[in-house]
């Protein structure tokens, strides 16, 4: 088996060429048949680097024959290859999108480099039949999946590629690739392919091209068919799917009839298609649901999903044991939508993250509310459905003000008849927006030079630090995830509390700062996360702290890794921002919160300045629109039914929000909660 090999057109004959190097490195030139008795040799670097790429595609090469996508470890490696491919993959010809260097091609896998021009795009086509999936080595892509529409072919799926972020690719997709500003991909396929499809939507035909061709309309004749005479002839009866949950805060016979309504309007204005009514208490019942229309191939045209909702996303299970998809869990998820497939989700402040976010997984549009949802005997404006409002044959779900989203005004106003908010549509994202603080680093930075600057939350884990040190009777060995630029470890180490602090973030650039300020401190460490695994030993830390960044994780998938990394009577301790309008048995916080805070900014002037110019900066509250502040519900029955006998505790408040603080007490070793994460 050779490790590399390029193949080209010989600009002095027809006859096709490949570069071979072989396992001493030695570049080759050789016809199809016979290899010449010319050897080349590179120079020693671009060498080395190919000859060290060898047992990384036979690790790539095996995933693909085994039909998965690479794991994390696998793709550090690739980016770590990163430079050594670039070397090798030559600039694409004259009005071609990309180049094709082939590094391997046997029976079983072919193994593909392309470099791409900047900005621009393959024509759709297919892979001959062959399965795998494309590494985006450098840069960020736009994908669209295609399907038919009839004769025709239309977009059904598109998507942002991220670097270092495989791309599966099913032996029956149709697709094209578009490069940003920069691109690199690594394509894997197997069996190899001996021919392929390119679709020429202006013609509406399809070329079948045997032999050595890249994903683009090549110059010369070569067969065509129209797309009528390969589009296939039987459609499945498209599905409009209306699910409703029924346990969660108590389950609601409300929704049922909700359902009931929806279900009935909808057959009547869609007689070509099949609505089908669910009943949904856990997760696993949605998962189910979804798994029987693929099974069936009926795709989804509408999916109308009726429940509570939390910040991100759908709740399901109850309150006393509450259930949600985790973002990861909705981006690994397959749902069979039509080519016109659309999503709605009616419940409380779908609008706001989760309607954009799923549009942009899934591909369609997607429909939210962005304040809360109630019940009401009319469609139109809200109209109280009286005492029992289970004795009624329609009820609508509708979005209003009212006194959770409102207040007591707006609770009158939703009386008096307030006329419904319209569901917001929600497209794809043309572009993928940077949602990290990466962009904010600088800033943050700045701002939180010492943590201690925010003193109610800096006292509390302080103490808590304090008390466990001396429990212990021995320095405390901590995890800080969303460390950020390291603050809370640094002010921790010199406290003298802890023997070691491991900071965790997924920014790069705020992991940068923290590296920097803390290279004098042996004692702590930092390391980028991309997800919730962690690469740290089991039984390993003392205490595991999340300090203003419980919201952005996926909390079942972290709190096994947590529980799993944590010594037998190790501690969570969580601080962080949430929702919730004041309380009046509250106001005597809300004063000594007020007063804390015109303190701060006068006894810290400079951190007033610097946190006015983090928080009034777009690219801050960009990343806040995608990131955006939990109910305090949530935290309350998340944190209750994993840790009964564990509360919130309330720190500080404003009008509308304030930062709660949770204390797990020590635990013993074991899982919170049935996972469907891997």
């Amino acid at each position: 088996m050779w490790q590399f090999q390029e193949c080209f057109k010989d600009p002095y004959s027809h006859r096709r060429k490949r570069v071979v190097i072989g396992r001493d490195a030695t570049i080759f030139t050789t016809e199809d048949t016979e290899m010449t008795n010319t050897a080349h040799h590179p120079a020693p670097t671009i060498r080395d680097a190919l000859a060290g790429l060898t047992p990384l595609l036979d690790m790539l090469a095996a995933v693909a024959l085994r039909g998965e996508v690479p794991g994390p470890e696998l793709l550090a490696r690739v980016a770590q290859a990163g430079p050594a491919l670039a070397e090798v993959a030559p600039s694409p010809n004259p009005g071609e999108p990309y180049s094709r260097s082939i590094l391997r091609a046997d029976d079983e896998v072919e193994i593909m480099l392309a470099r791409w021009r900047p900005g621009h795009s393959c024509a759709p086509h297919d892979h001959g039949g062959a399965g795998g999936f494309v590494i985006p080595v450098e840069g960020t892509f736009v994908e669209r999946r295609y399907g038919w529409n009839g004769e025709e072919l239309i977009v059904a799926e598109l998507a942002n590629r991220p670097e270092g972020v495989p791309i599966r690719v099913a032996s029956e997709d149709i697709h094209d690739m578009t490069a940003g500003e920069r691109g690199l991909t690594l394509h894997f396929y197997t069996p190899p392919a001996s021919s392929m499809r390119v679709f020429d939507l202006q013609r509406a035909e399809v070329l079948e091209l045997v032999g050595n061709y890249g994903a683009w309309i090549p110059a010369g004749d070569h067969p065509r068919v129209p797309f009528a005479r390969v589009a296939p002839k039987t459609l499945a009866r498209p599905v409009i799917w209306v699910a409703h949950t029924t346990h969660y805060r108590g389950g609601s016979a409300e929704f049922a009839i909700a359902a009931d309504t929806m279900a009935r309007e909808l057959a009547a204005a869609h007689p070509d298609a099949d609505v089908v009514v669910s009943a949904l208490q856990h997760k696993a019942d949605f998962s189910a649901a979804l798994a029987g229309f693929a099974d069936s191939g009926r795709p989804l045209r509408e999916l109308h999903l009726i429940s509570h909702a939390g910040m991100y996303g759908p709740m399901f299970g109850s309150t006393d044991w509450p259930e949600q998809f985790s973002p990861h869990e909705w981006r690994e998820m397959a749902i069979p939508f039509a080519v016109d497939g659309r999503a709605y989700f009616h419940a409380c402040r779908t609008a706001r993250w989760f309607a954009p976010f799923f549009a942009e997984v899934f591909g369609v549009v997607t429909y939210g509310n962005y304040n809360y949802t109630t019940v009401s005997a009319r469609k139109d404006r809200f109209a109280w459905a009286g005492r029992n409002p289970t004795n009624r044959r329609s009820l609508y779900m509708i979005a209003a003000p009212g006194k959770k989203s409102h207040g007591l005004s707006g609770s009158v106003r939703k009386y008096v008849g307030r006329a419904a908010e319209p569901m917001v549509q929600c497209a794809p994202a043309a572009a993928h927006t940077e949602r990290s603080y990466d962009r904010v680093a600088e800033l943050y930075d700045r701002a939180y030079t010492d943590i201690r600057v925010r003193a109610d939350e800096w006292e509390w884990v302080a103490e808590r630090a304090a008390r466990a040190r001396a429990a212990l009777g021995r320095p405390l060995r901590v995890l800080e995830i969303g460390c950020g630029n390291g603050a809370l470890l640094r002010a921790l180490d010199d406290n003298g509390v802890i023997d070691f602090g491991i900071g965790a973030d997924s920014s790069a650039g705020m992991l940068d700062r923290a590296r920097e300020r803390n290279r004098d401190r042996n004692r702590l460490r930092f390391l980028k996360v991309n997800g919730p695994a962690l690469d740290i030993p089991d039984n390993h830390v003392d205490v595991v702290i999340s300090f203003l960044s419980f919201r952005y994780l996926d909390w079942d998938p972290v709190m096994a890794e947590i529980r799993r990394v944590l010594a037998p009577g190790g501690r969570l301790w969580v601080v962080d921002m949430v929702e919730h309008p004041v309380r009046v048995r509250e106001f005597g916080v809300l004063a000594r919160s007020a007063l804390a805070h015109l303190w701060s900014r006068r006894s810290h002037p400079q951190f007033a300045k610097d946190l006015a110019a983090l928080t009034s900066h777009p690219d801050w509250q960009e990343m806040l629109r995608h990131n955006p502040i939990r109910a305090e519900h949530e935290y309350r029955w998340y944190f209750e039914s994993r840790f009964p006998g564990a509360g919130l505790k309330t720190l500080t408040t404003t009008m509308a929000a304030r930062v709660v603080a949770f204390d797990s007490g020590p635990l013993p070793k074991g899982r919170t909660a049935p996972l469907s994460y891997p």
